[in-house]
């Protein structure tokens, strides 16, 4: 494609412009004609929004869909730019939204415009136009200009459900036309890009899914099968796709393709106007609802149309807020606003309100699954530009919150689900789900998130009354969650929760014990009898903690699975860090080489992960701690402190927990001691995890003559967790000047300098980190939350020009960051090199606050 000169200085020449508002006049055979200026911005192609599908699942290699659909205002369906000139006429690279997954509906060439003038007897060829395709911040635009005609058509989504395309046509020529619109179009009919499928039918792997096009009113609804438990497509059989036009159309169709055709007399140098609507509708109730708004919608169209500008102008105007970013930092700040805006959901399913997932383009992380942790710091961001789609977002986390009434585990009264979605499982009397989890919760920053909202929206957008009823809505429960962590994670009973796993049938039987699998030669049956609940091979399944212990202390085993280990890693944020005990074997026999003469069975005891049984005082088990203090975890625990105490100063009297202000207070000191006296170790310089000291039972707390749990676990490395106590203001200046020294050595986590022009600073492993790999999730790979962790912990204790140095090279080193690509999951830190899910939105959620915190 290519930018017709005049138009694009028009585009970047102004902020926003709405579609049609304006007009410029061009002469044409000494006669005037007004042709509709497109809508502008000085964010044209942030993100890459081209594309054609060729597959329902078109994945790239991280299972990532290959294109970037352009998605808003809470809709469940996006659309895609053309590719080539093929598409152009249509914006039918749709993507279609189905409760927990995303997949592509239709190629380029889907819903495409052809015209033909039926006066003349004249074909108008759209793909040999010179086209104007770009998007901006709130609409995908085709501009269109042949001999005969200019064809604008804008895109905009104007309900949560309906997206809306304008499509003006210009008659260029002296003559009137009698112009027949022919709209077509087939569903995409092969299902998976993934090698050995690429040839299979959508029929042949879905054949339940049984798609068909029917023609309605002025347009046409597909309607699809009952489609579960796939891990690809969650559909209902009374869902719709509908496409509606302002104009009568007569259609005819095929099952999966269909020709819809119109009319339209255009006089000489005059413009007429063809609105459509594509609404994706889960259910009848939904078609229902949305039929009457999209009537309306087709009845004041420009008003719809307006109103998606106005929004997105608001989001502009406050977004955008840091007038010394340089062009590059603004347009990442824009691209940070639109992938986060992109991730929206409306409410839909058993959720009640709007939230945002962490990518609607990756396939686990889309539908409206929710988790805390991503929560937290996508609401902190979203709270300076939308902040009732951020409140809402946090309130989802919240809905399922556990109540003493609760019927499956009372016991975790304040708890919050790892991941809730569409629909709730089976055993909560729900249509079923794919993705929900209560293994595990996350971290504690809840309070840190519903702050920043508090603030945003009392200080930046004039809400003090909604500002005061959103704290006294949201107090008790960061209370009862906090409660939670005290007494159900911390089994020593200092204050310190630990991370572990809640009573599941992944973690212990049905009676309360937890179970591990072993694989060994060994003979487990004639050692443990009856405590073998199962055999299969040479892996042993294995009930009790005590049973464990003795695994781990005296049998050779090739390898463990220990579903309380896998949970604990989820609940940290940090699934399969280092300091959990994850090392790959061929790290392993080099750890083993370098400190054992080559024991793997000595080193392996360096990296093995204890367990805890936490009881209530009636004995009911309540679930489970690794015997390791995190001190990222107490780190936020003391912010929860913090902010608990002076939320409990603001929330209005009478509000349950309000007296208890001085006791956070108190347990915050207790904790920043704890973590100054017990989790820094002098001897490298850095703060870790404790290993807590136990008797000889394995399991009974023993701490040191220091009061502490026992010592930090410096064998398995440094990670992002050692500056945990600086993000969050716990450490103190001497030690964290020592902290910052390692983050700044290239020789452990300052890539950017190591790797100059290339690298990204602040891995989640240092290079010195024996389970190191550049290209492992959480032992290397760059997470943007914890680099903004780390930027922002630097400029609090003085570090502020080496913090910004890195965050430039961030923007600078990040493949695609300041281009057109899409903001991803994590990145190489060697190499810069984009790494798992597209379209992340916490990854933007930390870019928007380092463009809007940083470079001034």
């Amino acid at each position: 494609m290519h930018f017709h000169k005049s138009l694009l200085a028009i585009m970047v020449g102004s902020a926003i412009t709405l579609s049609g508002c304006n007009s410029s006049s061009n002469n044409t055979d000494g006669k005037q004609v007004d042709i509709p200026i497109p809508p502008s911005s000085n964010f044209i192609n942030v993100i890459d929004r081209t594309g054609n599908p060729e597959y329902l699942r078109d994945y790239d290699k991280y299972d990532n869909l290959k294109f970037n659909a352009f998605v808003d205002n809470g809709a469940w369906h996006g659309h895609l730019l053309p590719a080539d000139a093929n598409g152009y006429g249509s914006f039918g690279g749709i993507m279609q939204v189905t409760q927990e997954y995303a997949h592509f509906m239709s190629g380029q060439e889907f819903d495409k415009l052809h015209l033909l003038d039926k006066k003349a007897g004249k074909q108008i060829d759209l793909s040999s136009a010179q086209a104007n395709i770009y998007s901006t911040p709130g609409a995908l635009v085709q501009v269109l200009k042949t001999d005969l005609v200019n064809v604008q058509m804008v895109l905009r989504f104007v309900t949560d459900r309906t997206s809306l395309v304008e499509t003006q046509i210009t008659n260029l020529t002296d003559q009137s036309m009698e112009l027949e619109l022919t709209w077509d179009g087939e569903l995409l009919q092969r299902a998976l890009s993934s090698k050995g499928y690429e040839s299979k039918s959508i029929d042949e792997v879905y054949p339940k899914y049984n798609r068909r096009i029917i023609s309605i009113d002025n347009g046409i609804k597909i309607s699809f099968g009952d489609m579960k438990n796939n891990y690809a497509i969650r559909n209902d059989a009374d869902a719709e796709f509908r496409v509606v036009r302002s104009i009568d159309t007569d259609t005819i169709t095929n099952e999966t393709s269909f020709k819809s055709t119109g009319y339209k007399n255009i006089a000489p140098k005059k413009t007429e106007i063809i609105y459509t609507t594509y609404s994706n509708l889960h259910n009848a109730k939904e078609v229902q609802n949305e039929e009457i708004k999209v009537t309306d919608i087709l009845a004041h169209p420009h008003k719809y149309m307006e109103q998606a500008q106005t929004r997105w102008d608001s989001y502009i105007a406050k977004g955008m807020s840091n007038n010394q970013a340089t062009p590059d930092q603004a347009r990442v700040g824009v691209k940070a606003m639109m992938t986060l805006n992109g991730n929206w959901r409306s409410a839909a399913g058993d959720i009640k309100q709007a939230t945002v997932t962490p990518s609607v383009t990756a396939r686990w992380f889309s539908g409206n699954l929710t988790w805390p942790w991503d929560t937290w710091k996508q609401a902190y961001a979203m709270a300076h530009f939308n902040p009732d789609v951020a409140m809402d977002n946090i309130r989802t986390v919240f809905q399922n919150q556990i109540q003493e009434t609760d019927p499956i585990r009372p016991q975790d009264k304040g708890y919050l689900l790892d991941v809730v979605s569409y629909t709730a499982p089976d055993y909560r009397d729900g249509a079923g789900s794919e993705n929900w989890n209560e293994r595990n919760t996350k971290p504690s920053l809840a309070a840190w998130s519903v702050m920043e909202v508090y603030n945003a929206l009392k200080n930046e957008f004039d809400r003090p009354e909604d500002a005061q009823k959103w704290i006294d809505e949201m107090y008790p429960k960061l209370v009862a969650y906090h409660d939670w962590w005290l007494r159900n994670r911390d089994h020593n009973g200092n204050g310190v929760p630990e991370y572990g796993a809640a009573v599941d049938s992944a973690h212990n039987t049905a009676d309360g014990h937890m179970y591990v699998w072993v694989k060994t030669t060994d003979d487990l049956t004639a050692r443990f009898g009856d405590d073998v609940l199962a055999k299969e091979g040479d892996w042993y399944k294995v009930q009790g903690v005590a049973n464990y212990n003795k695994i781990l202390d005296d049998v050779t085993y090739q390898d463990l699975s220990v579903g309380a280990q896998v949970a604990a890693g989820w609940e940290s944020g940090m699934d399969n860090a280092a300091r959990f005990g994850f090392i790959s074997s061929e790290q392993l026999n080099a750890y083993a080489e370098k400190n054992y003469s080559g024991d793997v069975e000595q080193a392996r005891k360096d990296w093995e992960v204890r367990f805890a049984e936490n009881r209530s005082d009636d004995d009911k088990l309540l679930g489970f701690s690794m015997l390791q203090e995190s001190v990222d975890q107490a780190s936020y625990m003391y912010s929860d402190n913090k902010y608990l105490a002076e939320l409990a100063g603001l929330v209005t009297a009478g509000t349950e927990g309000k007296e208890r202000g001085q006791e956070f207070l108190d347990g915050a000191q207790k904790i920043k001691d704890y973590i100054n006296t017990c989790m820094f170790d002098s001897g490298s310089n850095f703060y870790y995890d404790i290993q807590i000291d136990v008797e000889a039972d394995g399991t009974t707390p023993k701490p040191l003559a220091n009061g502490c749990a026992g010592l930090p676990i410096t064998q398995r490395g440094r990670g992002p967790e050692g500056w945990g106590p600086l993000f969050n203001g716990a450490a103190t200046q001497e030690l964290a000047d020592k902290v910052v020294a390692t983050m700044l050595d290239q020789d452990e986590f300052n890539t950017s300098a190591k790797y100059q022009g290339e690298g990204i600073s602040l891995p989640t492993a240092a290079q010195s980190n024996p389970a190191y790999d550049a290209d492992i999730y959480w032992r290397g790979r760059v997470w943007l939350d914890q680099f903004y962790f780390g930027v922002r912990a630097m400029e609090q204790y003085g570090y502020g020009a080496e913090a910004v140095q890195m965050a430039n090279e961030l923007f600078t080193n990040a493949e695609g960051m300041t281009g057109d690509g899409a903001i991803r999951e994590n990145y190489n830190p060697e190499t810069g090199a984009v790494q798992g899910a597209t379209n992340f939105s916490w990854s933007s959620a930390h870019m928007y606050m380092l463009y809007r915190e940083f470079f001034k």
